[in-house]
């Protein structure tokens, strides 16, 4: 069984997205992570390449500047925003704000692998 988790980490600042990427690399040493400047960007990885199972996307103001192409394919992942003023657009997300430490970010991306597990067993 192959435990890679790949993780598209959506952040303009280099410092924020080496420290996620060293993160996930220690919660899971399997991990690959990449870093994108836009979703659009992450989305236009290829698939058989770079298939994220996890989105660490970081707002800008505030806000995700998202078009459909872009939410469609965030749902289809576990997503995790980083200073996201309102939450409640996007409530099956984890969201995370500044300052933040390992274990917040641990314990959302564990939060959202759980949930996919747990939906399987509570639909048997």
């Amino acid at each position: 069984m192959d435990n890679t988790l790949c993780v598209a980490i959506v952040i303009r600042d280099p410092l924020v997205s080496q420290d996620i990427a060293g993160i996930f690399a220690f919660w899971n040493p399997s991990t690959v992570s990449r870093v994108f400047e836009t979703v659009a960007e992450a989305r236009a990885a290829p698939e058989g390449d770079f298939d994220p199972m996890l989105v660490f996307v970081a707002a800008q103001d505030g806000h995700l500047v998202l078009d459909p192409p872009d939410v469609d394919w965030l749902q289809q992942r576990g997503v995790i925003t980083l200073d996201l003023r309102d939450r409640r657009l996007f409530p099956h997300w984890q969201h995370l704000a500044r300052p933040f430490t390992q274990a917040h970010v641990i314990e959302a991306a564990h939060r959202l692998i759980a949930d996919d597990e747990q939906e399987r067993v509570e639909a048997e």
